[in-house]
């Protein structure tokens, strides 16, 4: 009886350990925080009359969403050198705007009450450290703010 219970509990004891090495390679490199988060990130950044206001943050190599909404009374405009390279789409009323030649920095426009959402990427920088992404409103240039790609290392980061 006791042999049996002792071959049943190593049994369970084996299973239990594949069951965790199948979850971590299915993680595929990523932290538990990346991988529950199914590498969707999210940054709000609202636009009055006075300036932005950002919630959110985002990490090196995860697909963000960034929702910029105009609660202003005027049309504001949204810009950032990172804007050139890392936008990959743009939903809803932002219109894009560029210099006459089509060069510069791309920017984009918010009517009052507006909303757009950018689809956007940034690469992980070679010594890892976590970046702040400025942006400013390139119709009205006291208006600044920022967000941060977050680099995380060690046992609870990427890497």
């Amino acid at each position: 009886m006791k042999a049996t219970m002792y071959v049943k509990n190593r049994l369970r004891v084996s299973l239990a350990m594949g069951a965790i090495v199948l979850t971590v390679m299915s993680f595929d490199g990523r932290s538990v925080v990346q991988a529950t988060d199914q590498g969707q990130m999210h940054v709000d950044i609202t636009i009055t009359d006075l300036g932005y206001s950002v919630k959110g943050h985002t990490m090196p190599d995860q697909l963000t969403s960034i929702t910029v909404r105009n609660n202003g009374t005027i049309p504001h405009g949204i810009t950032s050198p990172v804007f050139t390279t890392a936008v990959l789409k743009k939903e809803g009323d932002g219109v894009e705007m560029k210099d006459s030649q089509g060069k510069g920095y791309r920017a984009y426009h918010l009517q009052p009450g507006k909303t757009m959402t950018l689809h956007f990427s940034q690469a992980s920088t070679p010594d890892r450290t976590t970046t702040q992404v400025p942006f400013w409103c390139d119709l009205h240039t006291h208006m600044k703010g920022e967000f941060l790609v977050v680099e995380t290392r060690g046992e609870f980061g990427g890497g």
